[in-house]
């Protein structure tokens, strides 16, 4: 029985390993240099407490997930263990959530057993979700199974959850009314995507350029799914707050981060934040923020970001031409 608790933990602190990914996502640097900008004047960085709670709240689910689900079903009833053993196993389960030593510190802490019972229904609505009936991105709509595929790929980070959560505080708040409020908060939702456009193939796996070998489909066709199905998204959250705005930022970060797309293959972990190259992201960064500088020429600018793009989409597919020969 011990060496199963023993291999239990070591997945659970595998697991927990794979949260530093967030170290390297763009929104991540992006709040860093806020609160350095904050610590270099001597003041606090309260502009970067509701960013960073937005992060902390988006990773509380995939904390939440029960440690035995790591385990396949179908080797786990294989496994002789007896009903008190699988008792015991289930509590050791319970005891090495980290979900569960975050609800006994907040306890402790706050010292308010509603705090604790509010943070309890994160959990159980992760296992609620985790059932193998459940599975929503099944139906996920799109234009060709290309995309569709895509599409499903995006939504299995929270990269895109960040970003729904900001349009989402940009449509209903007051930003809106504010002199370049709305363009800001268009900024930020593309920024939330921005990481991701550093490893557009990072989820096929490591024979997934191979796989695309066997398809009888132009290069720049294979490029341009992976595209639509990233630009769609943004176009969906940013239509309600300012589009143009925010298409050409996503524009200008998608151009910037096709050659490590192609060049390096990235690690992402499904249902964590997707992690690119610093250097990159400082680019996305500083090139959506021109972008948002010169919100005034708002047209001109983005007829700039999309001959970016194209010119981007053509020199990958000539890499992705070269890769799959």
């Amino acid at each position: 029985m011990l060496p199963v608790v023993s291999a239990l933990w070591r997945a659970v602190r595998r697991d927990l390993g794979s949260f530093g990914s967030i170290v390297a996502n763009n929104f991540f640097l992006f709040v860093a240099l806020l609160m350095a900008g904050a610590f270099s004047s001597g003041v606090r960085p309260l502009s970067a407490y509701p960013f960073l709670a937005l992060l902390a709240f988006l990773m509380l689910f995939p904390l939440a997930a029960d440690p035995l689900a790591k385990i396949p079903a179908v080797r786990l009833g294989l496994w002789p263990l007896s009903g008190r053993q699988r008792l015991v196993l289930r509590a050791a389960a319970l005891a090495l959530s980290p979900m569960l030593w975050l609800v006994v510190l907040l306890a402790w802490r706050l010292a308010r057993i509603e705090v604790a019972l509010a943070a309890v229904a994160i959990p159980l609505a992760t296992y609620s979700l985790a059932t193998p009936g459940w599975q929503p991105l099944r139906h996920v709509p799109a234009f060709g199974e290309l995309m569709r595929k895509n599409l499903r790929q995006m939504l299995s980070v929270l990269d895109p959850y960040l970003a729904a959560l900001l349009a989402l505080f940009g449509a209903t708040s007051g930003a809106r009314g504010m002199e370049g409020g709305a363009a800001g908060m268009a900024f930020l939702v593309a920024l939330a995507l921005s990481t991701y456009a550093q490893c557009l193939f990072s989820l096929d796996g490591p024979a997934g350029l191979a796989r695309y070998r066997l398809l009888p489909v132009a290069p720049w066709r294979i490029l341009l799914a992976k595209d639509a199905a990233y630009l769609a998204l943004l176009l969906l959250l940013v239509l309600p707050i300012e589009p143009v705005s925010g298409m050409t930022a996503g524009l200008l970060m998608l151009a910037v981060g096709r050659y490590p797309s192609l060049r390096y293959r990235l690690p992402v972990t499904r249902w964590r934040f997707s992690s690119g190259r610093v250097g990159f992201g400082a680019l996305q960064i500083a090139a959506g923020a021109a972008a948002f500088a010169q919100a005034q020429h708002r047209a001109t600018v983005l007829a700039i970001a999309a001959g970016c793009w194209l010119l981007s989409l053509w020199l990958g597919a000539r890499r992705l031409a070269r890769v799959r020969q």
